[in-house]
């Protein structure tokens, strides 16, 4: 006979008794949310409109803009949702999408802070074949 037991859905951890702060945290978290948002959204957009600034660094700030407006999708409304609804339950399958996610965005993340990094390294110690090292092709 087979007893193991398999777990569905994993229990987020709750407010101490008595304090009724998750409406609280459904008005500042969207808040912030948004607010983040916003500001990468504005980033994008002024560094896509102003031909001053298709040059490679400001390509990777788009980039890595548009990450982190993807990195702050993954938890944040649902954390929201939960702690408007009072669930206290996350399935197994949607935290290991989650946690997935988190660490794909984190690794490409790492991956634009090194290019980025590595590109104003040619900028200030090779600036005169810096055109050459960083053309649009590459």
């Amino acid at each position: 006979m087979n007893n193991s037991i398999t777990v569905t859905e994993l229990l987020l951890l709750g407010y101490p008794d008595g304090w009724n702060i998750g409406f609280l945290y459904f008005t500042v978290f969207p808040l912030t949310y948004l607010g983040t948002l916003l500001g990468h959204l504005l980033i994008i957009t002024i560094t896509s409109a102003d031909q001053n600034l298709h040059i490679p660094m400001y390509f990777f700030l788009r980039n890595l803009s548009l990450l982190d407006m993807c990195f702050i999708s993954i938890t944040v409304p649902s954390a929201c949702v939960s702690s408007l609804t009072g669930e206290r339950a996350i399935s197994v399958a949607d935290c290991t999408t989650q946690v997935f996610f988190v660490i794909f965005c984190a690794y490409v993340e790492m991956l634009f802070l090194s290019i980025m990094s590595w590109d104003r390294y040619v900028a200030i110690c090779q600036s005169l074949q810096y055109p050459i090292i960083m053309n649009p092709q590459f």
